[in-house]
């Protein structure tokens, strides 16, 4: 298996919902052999895809280069697990969140018996070629200038994709959706030292603050913080302009038009003399506009004006270039959990904020837009299914 824009090999696809038939795209595209493996997919594999229910048939585990878990939250760890008890060796790539929060002692514990195993996390924005251009944009532009704040905000409704049966992480709410994203955001422009601080250390009390919706679970949150003198605020919904009442979004990001979807992905560096803002693809701009995919806008505000430059970045191709190169290298360290880490800390700190709401959430009732939460109830897999039942379709 090489690591180039164009690869090769046998990928499997576990859990063929709207995230793995994205990837099975690329793979594909990228010139790996896909096949696929979901007891129940929400839309079949194309002919030309081999496809199977129960990993018991797959004829030889050994075929499969690479395996990518797509499936819901709740079962990367038991599909890991199964994965791996059929082949010690497997080299495995797993959507984020890695696992549940409280689960990383045991995903680490369990790879740590295995040596010979590979996993890493999907996290596009961790090695984005836009955020980097950004960062020496900044040093060149504002040179010797520290950062005073860092602002990311990602949002997207994702109550259309709910009410078709999509996953709804119910441990995390919307801190396993976008959050990873905009931690991978904040580590291309916090010192290594300062970040990793960030991550391991607690909330800070009054920092946090959050929106309910019983079908999304956690559905919007707002933290301000203050890491090692820089300001950072993170800002992100999963219920769109639903939760606008409860929770506002930050004035700043007004200034940028949404996409379809009320998705908006923005970055902002702010240091003494300059301003740096990333809208990330897909871009928002006039209604009948086209959206243009791979391609990012940077704006650079100084006391001469503003400066805007494009950057072209197919941010999951290129992801999985590095995926498969790490997979590939002789050294292949344990996957990083400290977000992970952090996720936890926000949502204990969030359920401590509010008990009563959060016991209103785990008991159901209508959400935002009046749908009834989704099933709590998963129903039971096939036998010899790879992974754990699914609780919705993904």
């Amino acid at each position: 298996m090489t690591a180039t824009a164009t690869a090769t090999g046998h990928a499997c696809v576990v859990g063929y919902g709207s995230v793995g038939r994205l990837h099975a795209e690329v793979l594909t595209r990228m010139g790996l052999r896909v096949s696929v493996l979901d007891p129940r997919p929400a839309q079949p594999p194309g002919p030309a895809v081999t496809w199977w229910r129960a990993i018991g048939q797959v004829p030889d585990v050994r075929d499969i280069d690479v395996w990518v878990v797509c499936t819901p939250t709740h079962t990367h760890l038991p599909v890991v697990a199964r994965v791996l008890a059929q082949d010690a060796a497997a080299r495995i790539v797993v959507e984020k969140p890695a696992c549940r929060a409280g689960e990383t002692t045991a995903l680490l514990d369990l790879l740590a018996t295995l040596p010979a195993a590979r996993v890493v996390v999907m996290n596009q924005y961790r090695e984005a070629a836009v955020l980097s251009a950004m960062a020496r944009l900044v040093a060149r532009e504002a040179p010797g200038e520290p950062i005073r704040a860092l602002r990311v905000a990602f949002t997207k409704d994702r109550r259309p994709d709910v009410a078709r049966g999509r996953f709804v992480d119910r441990d995390h709410g919307v801190f396993g959706y976008e959050w990873l994203h905009m931690l991978a955001a904040l580590g291309h422009f916090l010192p290594a030292p300062v970040y990793d601080a960030y991550l391991r250390g607690p909330v800070a009390p009054g920092s946090l603050r959050t929106a309910y919706d019983p079908a999304l679970a956690l559905a919007a949150a707002h933290e301000r913080a203050t890491v090692r003198g820089v300001a950072v605020e993170l800002f992100s919904t999963v219920a769109g302009e639903g939760v606008e009442a409860a929770l506002p979004r930050p004035g700043w990001t007004r200034d940028y038009p949404t996409a379809t979807g009320e998705r908006q992905r923005l970055v902002r560096v702010e240091t003494a003399s300059a301003r740096f803002t990333a809208e990330l693809e897909p871009l928002g701009g006039p209604e009948l506009e086209p959206v243009r995919r791979d391609v990012h806008r940077i704006t650079v505000r100084t006391s001469a004006g503003d400066r805007r430059l494009e950057v072209a970045d197919p941010l999951i191709k290129n992801a999985w270039a590095g995926l498969l190169a790490a997979l590939s290298a002789v050294d292949c360290p344990p996957p990083d959990l400290r977000a992970l880490h952090r996720i936890a800390s926000l949502v204990g700190a969030a359920r401590s904020a509010d008990p009563a709401r959060s016991a209103d959430q785990a008991r159901g009732g209508a959400d935002l837009v009046g749908h009834p939460p989704a099933g709590s109830r998963p129903a039971r897999a096939p036998a010899g299914s790879v992974f754990m039942p699914r609780q919705e379709s993904a």
